[in-house]
């Protein structure tokens, strides 16, 4: 083989394979032979050998762990980068602190928590107590009117003018506890008690007289019950020695009415 054969047959290789492809040829002990033999190529035969032995030295050699491109365990930033420690506070700056969470969602922070009551206004168990109260009330103040007017008996008259009186008082008092919290008392009777009412006003004499005689002794009873709960389990501090206070009264007039219709069954 000449050494022009041998320069055209390289060419060629280097064509169809690539430099790649030459570096692997290398090995083979034909090609070495016929690389001994052209010791007249030229420069550039020389030069596509030194590269196909760089690129097959590049192939061979181990990669170092910090600087191989593919091991970035760093992805986005450059090779020799530090690590961008991770950021808890997303959102924010990697500096800020984060921000205390909120367990009063839907109010500042400084707003009571929800369930409690401002002090001017009542929990649901002291404003039951004072609209039953006022009922109450007003029931006995006008049952002892009808008292008043219907009654046969001076006992009767005299017992209901007291209601009137002391109940009047009550009320009055129970206005001015309750005007500053947010509750206004009731201004009409309820259904039952406009229904007492329509009853004893259409009886007179004695009927009428053990007719109220028995509606006061159901009133003072459950009106005592009432005032007894409030005095023991009220949250309100004023509503709840009002109805200790008041608590004495009820009794007294359970009392007296137990008396006269006591005295009424003696012979």
């Amino acid at each position: 083989m000449t050494s022009l054969n041998g320069k055209s047959l390289f060419k060629k290789l280097v064509t169809v394979a690539g430099i790649a492809g030459v570096s692997s040829l290398i090995a083979v002990p034909g090609f070495a032979e016929l690389n001994r033999q052209t010791n007249g190529f030229n420069q550039s035969g020389d030069r596509v050998f030194d590269l196909a032995d760089n690129a097959t030295q590049d192939r061979t050699l181990p990669r170092s762990p910090a600087t191989d491109p593919n091991n970035n365990n760093n992805p986005g930033g450059s090779p020799n980068s530090p690590n961008t420690p991770s950021n808890n506070n997303p959102g924010g700056s990697p500096n800020s602190p984060n921000t205390p969470s909120n367990n009063n969602p839907g109010g500042s922070p400084n707003s009571p928590a929800g369930g409690e009551t401002s002090p001017n206004s009542l929990s649901s168990r002291d404003r039951t107590f004072v609209m039953q109260a006022g009922q109450m009330g007003m029931l006995e103040v006008e049952l002892g009117r009808l008292a008043v007017q219907r009654g046969s008996s001076a006992g009767v008259k005299q017992y209901g003018q007291e209601m009137v009186e002391e109940h009047t008082r009550a009320n009055q008092e129970l206005m001015q506890l309750v005007m500053q919290k947010q509750v206004e008392l009731p201004t009409e009777m309820s259904t039952q008690n406009t229904a007492l009412m329509k009853r004893l006003s259409g009886l007179s004499g004695t009927s009428f007289d053990t007719a109220y005689k028995q509606a006061m002794i159901e009133s003072h009873n459950q009106a005592i019950a009432l005032f007894q709960a409030q005095s023991q389990q009220g949250q309100d501090p004023e509503l709840k020695a009002w109805a200790t206070q008041k608590l004495p009264n009820l009794q007294a007039h359970l009392q007296m009415v137990n008396q006269m219709l006591a005295d009424t069954s003696k012979p």
